[in-house]
Protein backbone atom coordinates (compact mmCIF):
# COMPACT_ATOMS: atom_id res chain seq x y z
CA UNK A 1 0.00 0.00 0.00
CA UNK A 2 1.38 3.43 -1.06
CA UNK A 3 1.38 6.33 1.40
CA UNK A 4 1.80 9.98 1.30
CA UNK A 5 1.52 12.72 3.90
CA UNK A 6 1.89 16.29 4.29
CA UNK A 7 4.44 17.62 6.52
CA UNK A 8 6.50 14.25 7.40
CA UNK A 9 9.77 16.25 8.80
CA UNK A 10 8.99 16.14 12.43
CA UNK A 11 6.36 15.17 14.56
CA UNK A 12 3.74 12.74 14.02
CA UNK A 13 4.76 13.34 10.09
CA UNK A 14 7.78 11.91 10.75
CA UNK A 15 6.39 9.22 12.66
CA UNK A 16 3.98 8.47 10.28
CA UNK A 17 6.78 8.13 7.21
CA UNK A 18 8.54 6.02 9.82
CA UNK A 19 6.48 3.89 11.02
CA UNK A 20 4.32 3.43 8.07
CA UNK A 21 6.35 3.40 5.50
CA UNK A 22 4.91 7.02 4.23
CA UNK A 23 6.87 9.30 1.76
CA UNK A 24 6.92 12.85 2.81
CA UNK A 25 5.55 15.81 0.79
CA UNK A 26 6.42 19.30 2.21
CA UNK A 27 8.56 22.51 2.35
CA UNK A 28 11.43 20.44 2.84
CA UNK A 29 10.97 18.36 -0.23
CA UNK A 30 9.19 21.75 -2.60
CA UNK A 31 5.56 21.12 -1.82
CA UNK A 32 3.53 23.67 0.20
CA UNK A 33 0.34 23.09 1.23
CA UNK A 34 -0.94 26.41 0.31
CA UNK A 35 1.16 27.06 -2.56
CA UNK A 36 1.26 23.67 -4.15
CA UNK A 37 -2.26 22.13 -3.79
CA UNK A 38 -2.95 21.06 -7.30
CA UNK A 39 0.82 19.59 -7.46
CA UNK A 40 -0.04 17.93 -4.15
CA UNK A 41 -3.52 16.47 -5.64
CA UNK A 42 -2.21 15.33 -8.69
CA UNK A 43 0.63 13.53 -6.71
CA UNK A 44 -1.86 11.88 -4.44
CA UNK A 45 -3.64 10.23 -7.04
CA UNK A 46 -0.32 7.54 -7.63
CA UNK A 47 -0.89 6.49 -3.72
CA UNK A 48 -3.61 4.53 -2.07
CA UNK A 49 -3.45 6.89 0.99
CA UNK A 50 -3.48 10.14 1.84
CA UNK A 51 -2.59 12.02 5.04
CA UNK A 52 -3.47 15.25 5.50
CA UNK A 53 -1.54 16.24 8.61
CA UNK A 54 0.42 19.50 7.52
CA UNK A 55 -0.71 22.31 8.94
CA UNK A 56 -0.90 26.07 7.30
CA UNK A 57 0.00 27.81 10.52
CA UNK A 58 1.47 28.56 12.75
CA UNK A 59 -1.32 29.77 14.65
CA UNK A 60 -1.94 33.44 14.66
CA UNK A 61 0.06 33.94 11.37
CA UNK A 62 -1.90 35.78 8.88
CA UNK A 63 -0.73 33.32 6.21
CA UNK A 64 -2.87 30.21 7.93
CA UNK A 65 -5.89 30.32 5.36
CA UNK A 66 -6.98 27.50 5.62
CA UNK A 67 -4.79 24.96 3.89
CA UNK A 68 -5.60 21.55 4.75
CA UNK A 69 -9.59 21.88 4.09
CA UNK A 70 -8.78 23.60 0.90
CA UNK A 71 -6.39 20.70 -0.05
CA UNK A 72 -8.86 18.12 1.05
CA UNK A 73 -11.70 19.68 -0.93
CA UNK A 74 -9.71 19.21 -3.86
CA UNK A 75 -8.24 16.13 -3.35
CA UNK A 76 -11.83 14.86 -2.71
CA UNK A 77 -12.85 16.24 -6.11
CA UNK A 78 -9.87 14.77 -7.91
CA UNK A 79 -10.36 11.25 -6.36
CA UNK A 80 -13.77 10.81 -6.71
CA UNK A 81 -13.44 11.93 -10.58
CA UNK A 82 -10.82 8.91 -10.98
CA UNK A 83 -13.11 6.90 -9.18
CA UNK A 84 -10.55 5.84 -6.61
CA UNK A 85 -10.36 3.44 -3.68
CA UNK A 86 -8.03 4.23 -0.87
CA UNK A 87 -8.16 6.39 2.70
CA UNK A 88 -7.59 10.05 3.06
CA UNK A 89 -6.56 10.61 6.84
CA UNK A 90 -7.18 14.23 8.14
CA UNK A 91 -5.08 15.22 11.29
CA UNK A 92 -7.39 17.62 13.18
CA UNK A 93 -7.10 18.49 16.56
CA UNK A 94 -9.41 18.09 19.70
CA UNK A 95 -8.71 22.07 20.26
CA UNK A 96 -11.27 22.32 17.29
CA UNK A 97 -14.12 21.44 20.16
CA UNK A 98 -13.71 24.43 22.31
CA UNK A 99 -14.88 27.94 20.84
CA UNK A 100 -12.80 31.06 22.39
CA UNK A 101 -13.73 34.17 21.81
CA UNK A 102 -10.96 36.78 19.19
CA UNK A 103 -9.36 38.06 22.37
CA UNK A 104 -6.76 39.31 21.71
CA UNK A 105 -6.82 37.76 18.29
CA UNK A 106 -8.15 35.49 15.91
CA UNK A 107 -7.02 31.83 17.20
CA UNK A 108 -6.15 30.54 13.29
CA UNK A 109 -5.07 27.23 14.80
CA UNK A 110 -8.69 26.62 16.09
CA UNK A 111 -10.76 27.84 13.31
CA UNK A 112 -9.07 26.23 10.85
CA UNK A 113 -9.56 22.62 12.51
CA UNK A 114 -12.87 23.39 12.77
CA UNK A 115 -13.43 23.49 9.12
CA UNK A 116 -10.84 20.59 8.13
CA UNK A 117 -13.81 18.87 10.78
CA UNK A 118 -16.42 20.13 8.91
CA UNK A 119 -14.92 19.25 5.06
CA UNK A 120 -13.86 15.42 6.63
CA UNK A 121 -17.43 14.60 7.56
CA UNK A 122 -18.63 15.81 4.59
CA UNK A 123 -15.97 13.28 3.10
CA UNK A 124 -17.18 10.53 4.96
CA UNK A 125 -20.70 11.19 4.42
CA UNK A 126 -20.05 10.45 0.22
CA UNK A 127 -18.82 6.95 1.59
CA UNK A 128 -21.90 6.22 3.41
CA UNK A 129 -24.13 7.27 0.37
CA UNK A 130 -21.96 5.31 -2.15
CA UNK A 131 -20.91 8.52 -4.00
CA UNK A 132 -17.05 7.58 -3.73
CA UNK A 133 -15.29 4.25 -3.42
CA UNK A 134 -12.73 5.97 -0.98
CA UNK A 135 -13.16 6.49 3.09
CA UNK A 136 -12.26 9.72 4.70
CA UNK A 137 -11.37 9.72 8.20
CA UNK A 138 -10.86 12.46 10.63
CA UNK A 139 -8.32 12.11 13.64
CA UNK A 140 -8.52 14.65 16.24
CA UNK A 141 -5.46 13.92 18.36
CA UNK A 142 -4.85 16.12 21.75
CA UNK A 143 -1.65 17.32 22.78
CA UNK A 144 0.86 15.24 20.94
CA UNK A 145 3.92 14.13 22.51
CA UNK A 146 6.36 15.76 20.11
CA UNK A 147 9.89 17.41 20.48
CA UNK A 148 7.80 20.77 19.20
CA UNK A 149 5.63 20.16 22.42
CA UNK A 150 7.92 19.13 24.76
CA UNK A 151 9.97 22.68 23.86
CA UNK A 152 6.76 24.55 24.58
CA UNK A 153 6.82 26.40 28.23
CA UNK A 154 3.48 25.17 28.57
CA UNK A 155 4.76 21.04 28.18
CA UNK A 156 3.48 19.31 31.11
CA UNK A 157 5.44 15.93 30.38
CA UNK A 158 1.95 14.37 29.15
CA UNK A 159 1.39 14.06 25.33
CA UNK A 160 -0.65 11.63 22.90
CA UNK A 161 2.18 9.13 21.30
CA UNK A 162 2.65 9.53 18.08
CA UNK A 163 2.64 5.40 17.58
CA UNK A 164 -0.84 5.46 18.91
CA UNK A 165 -1.78 7.23 15.56
CA UNK A 166 0.01 4.88 13.67
CA UNK A 167 -1.79 1.82 15.41
CA UNK A 168 -5.17 3.63 15.07
CA UNK A 169 -4.19 4.11 11.33
CA UNK A 170 -3.23 0.60 10.83
CA UNK A 171 -6.72 -0.41 12.41
CA UNK A 172 -8.42 1.38 9.45
CA UNK A 173 -6.68 -0.47 6.85
CA UNK A 174 -7.74 -3.97 8.34
CA UNK A 175 -11.36 -3.13 8.38
CA UNK A 176 -14.05 -4.58 5.58
CA UNK A 177 -14.19 -2.43 2.30
CA UNK A 178 -17.92 -1.66 3.78
CA UNK A 179 -17.06 0.18 6.47
CA UNK A 180 -15.03 3.51 7.71
CA UNK A 181 -14.68 5.14 11.05
CA UNK A 182 -15.90 8.75 10.33
CA UNK A 183 -13.41 10.74 13.10
CA UNK A 184 -11.88 9.55 16.12
CA UNK A 185 -10.89 11.87 19.12
CA UNK A 186 -7.84 10.89 21.39
CA UNK A 187 -7.57 12.45 24.52
CA UNK A 188 -5.56 13.10 27.88
CA UNK A 189 -6.27 12.31 31.08
CA UNK A 190 -4.18 15.30 31.97
CA UNK A 191 -3.61 14.28 35.67
CA UNK A 192 -1.62 11.03 34.67
CA UNK A 193 2.31 11.35 35.00
CA UNK A 194 4.85 8.30 33.79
Amino acid sequence: MKILTTGGDRGLGETLVKNLGAVSISRATGFDITKDVDAIVTKSLEYDVFINNAFDGPPQETHANFGQSVLLIKMFNAWKENNKKGFIFNIGSIASDDIVAPEPSWETYRVSKKSLEAASLQCSRAFRHNQVLFRTTLIKPDRLDTELSRSRGNWTGNGIDCNDIVNFINYCFKMKENSQIDQVTVSLNYEHTN
